[in-house]
């Protein structure tokens, strides 16, 4: 049941009448000591208001019966009141029974109620204030993620506080001295106005790998003071979260991004702060900061026996050394066997289509795809076929076999 709202909506009467009062009702049921604290509690309600609807559907009904008025009730509710139970502020405290009949009390202090919920409020002022200092300070300091997680603690206080504040005002009278003082909306464009001039660099340089590792990555973090520490950023990649890494103190986080891009040539990433999306936005830095890294592979040389169509064979050459794996002669080189099938199907218009698989064998390399090819041609669509392929797996096979 929530007490909270029942005792609130309990309570829609002038304070003069209730104030300092404690109110309490008690209640007998053949049925259970359930029946009973919840008809005590019924009890309390029927001295308040003769009419009382709540939301978790208490219903009472005065039923007279051999000249003694006795309430009668249905209730409902996900929160069962069972006997020695405390809820909130009505205390229910089951009685001894008297032959069948179980007996309960149900209590209800006004000024116990009114005065936790004027405390909780003083509450959230003290911590909203303390936050709003705290995140200014960190501003001062370049702390930006301290600031901005401050920031956020005061927010989500702001509907606590106002929730209390409505219920309380179903009781009192409220004046402006109730009401929750604070800047966080100049707090917020402040940090936002300062992320905006902040800096972001790396360092290109042309890295070398032998899988889609990529090591060593550094991004400094600059604002007008100079380096900026403790700043959260994270790494993204074709909508993937590569790392997430903290700048040091000389405002420099290095990144491992793991499963990277590392195709031959320039490729980018993407480094966006790790703050909630709406001061990013503010900030215009939603779209964080693109890095250009360069990708050169340690050339691997092969032998190669390729079987099938002669122009399949040469493109499948040509994507072997895009990835840094080159076919010469040299009898010290690993052999591999690649074999090619072709399958005609039917024209498209104009456009001849193959149904193709591509098998590759060596010493520890084992690998196999089946790709589609089409074209203007029958070398058109072998080529086409052959660059759809994903040649990770086989770049990594060969790639263990060089190294040795």
């Amino acid at each position: 049941m929530d007490i909270k709202k029942f005792a609130f909506l309990l309570l829609s009467f002038s304070v003069a009448a209730f104030a300092g009062k404690v109110i309490t009702y008690t209640a007998s049921s053949e049925v259970s000591q359930e029946q009973a604290n919840n008809t005590a509690i019924a009890g309390v309600a029927k001295q308040i208001s003769s009419n009382v609807v709540v939301d978790d559907r208490l219903n009472t009904t005065d039923v007279a019966s051999a000249g003694k008025e006795t309430i009668s009730q249905s209730y409902t509710s996900k929160k069962k009141v069972t006997s020695d139970v405390n809820v909130k502020w009505i205390s229910v405290r089951p009685l001894p029974k008297e032959g069948k009949r179980f007996r309960a009390t149900a209590t209800l202090d006004v000024d116990e109620m009114t005065g936790n919920i004027r405390l909780q409020m003083s509450d959230i002022r003290k911590r909203v204030a303390k936050y709003e200092a705290d995140a200014r300070k960190a501003l001062d300091g370049s702390r930006y993620d301290e600031a901005v997680r401050n920031y956020g603690e005061a927010i989500s206080l702001l509907r606590p506080y106002d929730e209390l504040k409505a219920e309380l005002a179903e009781v009192f009278t409220l004046d402006e001295s109730f009401n929750l003082k604070h800047d966080l909306g100049g707090l917020k464009s402040l940090i936002v106005s300062k992320l905006g001039n902040i800096r972001f660099d790396s360092s290109p340089a042309d890295i070398v790998v032998e899988s889609d590792l990529v090591k060593d990555f550094a991004v400094t973090v600059r604002d007008a003071r100079g380096p900026v520490a403790d700043f959260p950023l994270k790494a993204v990649q074709d909508g993937k979260r590569l790392d997430m890494r903290r700048t040091r103190g000389d405002g420099t986080a290095v990144f491992t991004l793991q499963g990277a891009n590392t195709s031959p040539g320039t490729q980018t990433v993407l480094f966006l702060p790790d703050f909630p999306t709406d001061i990013l936005r503010e900030a215009g830095l939603e779209k964080g900061f693109t890095a250009v890294y360069d990708v050169k592979r340690a050339a691997c040389n092969v032998r190669l026996d390729c079987k099938g169509n002669a122009d399949a064979c040469m493109a499948f050459e040509s994507e072997l050394a895009k990835s840094a794996i080159y076919v010469g002669k040299d009898a010290r080189y690993p052999q591999l066997k690649a074999e090619i099938v072709s399958t005609p199907k039917a024209s498209l218009g104009k456009l001849v289509s193959f149904d193709m698989s591509v098998a590759v064998s060596g010493d520890r390399v084992k690998f196999s795809k089946p790709t589609k090819g089409v074209g203007k041609s029958e070398a058109e669509a072998m080529g086409n076929g052959i660059a759809k392929l994903k040649l990770k797996d086989l770049r990594e096979q060969v790639a263990r076999v060089c190294a040795e």
